[in-house]
């Protein structure tokens, strides 16, 4: 049986779109289609109606392991990337002090990951994707091994750096509430063979700080809608199984 099918899916610019869906639906491997790390059997991406053949700078990933190399510092992870493009070596050191400084860590730059807290670690990952400066930020899971407090803080770090940067975002996890509180757009994905079953605007302000905003009787409406799709994709499959 096909991972996905059909699926058709378009992200404007400067948009943060979040993936939602019952477990073994196919987000994460349409986002590693989107990467360009695995080739689809039919259809193709675009980006900026340029076709998709393989990984390339334009699309950050940040993985929910953060992927880091322990026996680099902290800076020497971010600068990686540039590396690998031959950037010249004193302006690959000053985009790291940069992104440094945009996630918070520049007294952490000599540091090595296994010296880091989970937090610490996925603000890195993350600083070392934007040091390219990709046009789309692809993110899979990024804070589902966080404790509770660790991931409202990244959520808000997260928002902040979208916020100044105005990338692309498209993210990928399994809490409704924060497909919620993050995004613009929260697509719902139907159990598999994976197609989007709806996409819904979020339409709610930013900035989204504030935490009452979880009660807001738009956030409370979503939340439900969008229980309510995934559990319908769930019995669905427990109807198939009988």
């Amino acid at each position: 049986m096909a991972t996905l099918d059909d699926i058709s899916l378009s992200v404007e610019h400067g948009r943060f779109l979040t993936i939602v869906g019952p477990s073994g639906c196919g987000k994460t491997t349409l986002l590693n289609i989107i990467a360009g790390f695995v080739t689809p059997t039919n259809g193709e991406v675009l980006i900026d109606g340029r076709r998709v053949t393989g990984a390339g700078p334009e699309r950050g990933v940040v993985f929910q392991g953060y992927a880091l190399f322990d026996w680099l510092t902290v800076k020497k992870n971010i600068e990686f990337g540039l590396r690998m493009r031959g950037i010249p070596e004193r302006e690959r050191a000053a985009k790291a002090d940069e992104y440094l400084a945009l996630v918070g860590l520049r007294k952490f730059s000599h540091r090595y990951p296994y010296e880091l807290s989970g937090g610490m670690k996925q603000r890195v990952a993350i600083a070392r994707a934007l040091a390219n400066d990709p046009e789309i930020l692809l993110m899979d899971e990024p804070f589902a091994s966080l404790d509770a407090q660790t991931r409202e803080i990244m959520q808000e770090e997260l928002l902040r750096i979208w916020e100044r940067t105005g990338k692309t975002i498209l993210f990928i996890t399994h809490s409704i509430e924060e497909a919620i509180y993050l995004s613009t757009d929260v697509a719902v994905m139907t159990f598999r063979p994976g197609h989007l079953k709806c996409t819904l605007r979020v339409e709610l302000p930013y900035p989204r700080g504030d935490f009452n905003i979880r009660t807001a009787p738009r956030f409370v409406e979503l939340e439900k809608v969008i229980h309510h799709l995934i559990r319908e994709e769930i019995a669905k499959h427990e109807m198939e199984d009988e």
